[in-house]
C-alpha cells in the first residue's frame, strides 16, 4: 500500500495556495488552507475522508 502525503505550497509570484495529495490538487485559492477548517474539510472530502 502506497501512502501519499498531503502537501501545502504557497506560490508567492501568483499569491496562490495549493493543497495536494499525490498528483491530485485538492485546493487552489487565495487564502491559506491551514487557517480555515472548512477548506481542509472540503479538501479531505475530495479524497473520500469525511470530517465531522
Amino acid at each position: 500500500m502506497k501512502i501519499a502525503l498531503m502537501k501545502v505550497k504557497h506560490i508567492v509570484s501568483q499569491d496562490i495556495w495549493l493543497m495536494s495529495k499525490g498528483n491530485k490538487i485538492l485546493y487552489r485559492g487565495k487564502s491559506n488552507p491551514w487557517h480555515s477548517p472548512r477548506i481542509v474539510a472540503k479538501a479531505l472530502l475530495r479524497v473520500g475522508i469525511k470530517v465531522t
